[in-house]
């Protein structure tokens, strides 16, 4: 115990003071009287005795002084030396979502060993805790002690352990405590306390998947990149499911750190939905880079309607069919109250605008427009090798008996005629607003022979899929792990090292003195 005023214990003269004033008074003059005895009787009667001195009572009353002049002396209990603050610096990288050998995970050992330990910190001890892993998070006092929207494991650190740890300790009375994997290739912190939460293993990962949607069509193409971070070679299995019409499996075979490529060629379903890629590899320690997931919008199913003129033959409305079959959509009246989202026309005059509907129109002309003139015999000269329309298609053996001049709208050609050695547009494409074309042809299908071509059914599909434009694209949901964080084989090498004992204050005990002395007091009062 020490004092903060020692002088001030000069109050206790007045203990003395005390002493002197609690003597019982002595008579000042002597009297003479032959009635002692009946003065006697009457204190007796009275249960008077004579003043007198109590050496108890003045035993409390100078504890009471003394307490109340060591009180005012300012007495206290040095605390203990130690630092103030603690700094947690806490690895939220994705490999602490490995499993250890009991099962569970590094991030919850971590968490579960600061909810165990922060509430054994003294309260008057400030608390802040980083958590370093993606975007760096601070949480202070209160929010750090109840471990406040800590979140999972994600991401690569933005910031070496070894730094913040190193900065945090240059503080003024602050210890530092770092709870880390040691993965990633860092060398572990050497500055304040550690706790290393070892969770070595095998990992297979899903490293990459490149996706060809073929939307408005159901076929789906995906290239998935995969690897193991193994000591050996194994055969891993990989899966692909969900929106798709019939799941994919297939074993895989994995050199150590080699990365393989695998091509799925798929058929989506048509009302969409997650789709999930996933690899599975005995003693795999790390679940979150296993799978892969997207979101893919449904097809448009389309009803499709067909408009043809009385001197058209039957290739428009079988066109139609095949189509519907192909997309997943169906064949309507053209004249029916159900809305049409692509119509096929065949000759005839037409009311759609150029671009404003889907459609794919051949030989027909617009309404209002001058009469069409017939184009006999005209000599196919080109088409564009390298339009979305017509890329690798053979159109070469393309014949005409006739064409028609005046019925194409105003557009992008892709197909051209030789007409006395000018190039004149056979087809246009006219592209609208929303991703909405409409796709013309100057001739009828009966007035050649593009029906029998083996070229005809990609270029139909290719004109119903420019006419609807481009879909909604697939919403990756998942993100993979950041390449650092996929090698779990060998962990950083370092010891735990506990915290230090943290500073305690001092202790006041003048508030127990003055209390103490109170109790003297109030003792005195049944002392006689």
């Amino acid at each position: 115990m020490t004092l903060a005023e020692p002088w001030r214990l000069l109050a206790l003269l007045v203990v003395p003071v005390l002493w002197w004033l609690s003597l019982p008074s002595r008579p000042q003059t002597a009297v003479l009287t032959p009635h002692l005895q009946q003065w006697q009787l009457a204190l007796a009667a009275l249960r008077r005795r004579p003043p007198r001195w109590s050496r108890w009572r003045f035993l409390l009353l100078a504890l009471a002084a003394a307490f109340a002049a060591l009180a005012f002396a300012g007495p206290t209990v040095p605390g203990e030396p130690g630092p103030s603050r603690l700094v947690v610096v806490l690895d939220a990288s994705a490999s602490m979502a490995a499993r250890g050998p009991d099962g569970r995970t590094a991030w919850a050992r971590a968490t579960d060993a600061l909810r165990t330990t922060l509430p054994t910190v003294p309260a008057d001890v400030e608390v802040t805790l980083l958590r370093a892993g993606g975007p760096l998070l601070r949480r202070h006092g209160a929010s750090a002690r109840a471990l406040h929207d800590l979140g999972d494991p994600a991401g690569e650190l933005d910031a070496d352990l070894a730094t913040l740890a190193a900065d945090a300790g240059r503080q003024p009375g602050a210890a530092v405590w770092t709870l880390t994997d040691g993965q990633g290739g860092r060398p572990l912190p050497t500055a304040g306390a550690r706790t290393v939460l070892r969770a070595a293993g095998s990992n297979a990962a899903v490293l990459a998947v490149r996706l060809v949607d073929r939307w408005p069509l159901p076929a789906l193409d995906l290239e998935v990149d995969v690897a193991a971070f193994v000591d050996a070679p194994g055969i891993a299995a990989l899966r692909v499911s969900g929106a798709i019409a019939a799941p994919s499996e297939r074993a895989v075979e994995l050199a150590p750190s080699a990365v393989r490529t695998e091509v799925f060629a798929l058929e989506r379903l048509a009302a969409g939905g997650e789709l999930g890629v996933r690899i599975e590899l005995p003693g795999d320690v790390l679940a979150g880079d296993d799978v892969w997931r997207a979101e893919l919008p449904p097809l448009p199913a389309p009803r499709i309607a067909v408009l043809a003129d009385a001197e058209a033959g039957p290739f428009a409305a079988v066109a139609a069919e095949a189509l519907a079959a192909e997309v997943g959509g169906s064949v309507v009246a053209a004249a029916g109250d159900q809305p049409v989202g692509v119509v096929l026309v065949e000759g005839g005059a037409i009311d759609l605008a150029p671009g404003a509907a889907r459609a794919v129109a051949f030989g027909a002309r617009m309404r209002g427009a001058a009469e069409a003139t017939a184009w006999p015999m005209p000599v196919v000269a080109d088409w564009d090798r390298q339009g979305a329309l017509t890329r690798g298609l053979d159109l070469s053996e393309l014949r005409l008996q006739r064409a028609w001049r005046g019925v194409l709208p105003a557009g992008e050609p892709f197909l051209w005629a030789d007409d006395a050695g000018v190039r004149t547009p056979l087809a246009v494409v006219v592209a609208g607003t929303g991703g909405i074309a409409s796709v013309h042809f100057a001739f009828r299908l009966q007035d050649g022979n593009l029906p029998l071509l083996a070229a005809f059914p990609q270029l139909l599909r290719r004109a119903f899929v420019r006419s609807y434009g481009e879909g909604a694209a697939p919403r990756v949901r998942s993100e993979q792990p950041p390449a650092g964080e996929r090698d779990l084989r060998v962990a950083a090498l370092g010891d735990d090292v506990a915290l230090p004992p943290f500073a305690t204050p001092e202790l006041d005990l003048a508030p127990w003195c003055v209390l103490l002395a109170l109790a003297a007091v109030a003792l005195r009062a049944f002392v006689r």
